[in-house]
């Protein structure tokens, strides 16, 4: 099949690859060193709800790990005006927080609900202006972009190329910037 999609033009998007985030823990120190970058200590997972059980047991079953990791409460989780759900989690070892959004997307994806991953969130702080980068990861893609709003419905995109060069030889950036989607309702400080 690859040569009737190479004749016609055709290309297959990247495969998402989950053990990229584990990239974003040793780039965190660029961040901080070159960036004035620090983590907020949170990060979120979207993704579009599915019905029925075995979803919600893909769920408990995540909530079960977390209890074993330690974390006693449940998970918060919020639903945007798009009808995606936001699952927060936070861990002031960044290390930790990460592995934590690990976990939570492969058992969504290993219970067979991939492809209602949208995404995983993790908020950046400047140290000095307060400003708030978040790093975007795709899970379809396996890649990840930088978003920075500036208020209702803007971005500076400015600021995201700056960042963009800061770090693209240290985690997988999202090379076509038509899938650096603004996320206006993250519900992340």
């Amino acid at each position: 099949m690859k040569i009737f999609d190479t004749i016609l033009g055709r290309t297959q998007p990247p495969k998402s690859n989950l053990d990229n985030l584990f990239s974003l823990p040793g780039a965190s120190i660029t961040l901080s060193v070159s960036g004035n970058l620090v983590s907020t200590g949170k990060a979120g997972v979207c993704f579009k709800p599915a019905s029925g059980a075995s979803f919600e047991n893909a769920l408990s079953e995540f909530q079960t790990v977390l209890e074993t990791m330690g974390t006693k409460e449940p998970a918060p989780s919020a639903t945007d005006s798009y009808g995606y759900e936001w699952i927060t989690l936070a861990d002031d070892d960044f290390g930790n927080l990460v592995t934590k959004v690990h976990v939570l997307n492969s058992t969504i994806n290993d219970a067979g609900f991939g492809s209602q991953l949208l995404c995983s969130v993790f908020p950046f702080k400047e140290t000095e202006s307060g400003e708030v980068v978040y790093f975007v990861y795709l899970f379809k893609r396996g890649s990840f972009y930088p978003f920075v709003p500036t208020g209702p419905e803007k971005r500076n995109s400015e600021r995201e190329m700056a960042v963009k060069a800061l770090i693209e030889k240290e985690i997988p950036i999202e090379h076509d910037l038509a899938h650096w989607f603004p996320l206006w309702e993250i519900p992340l400080r």
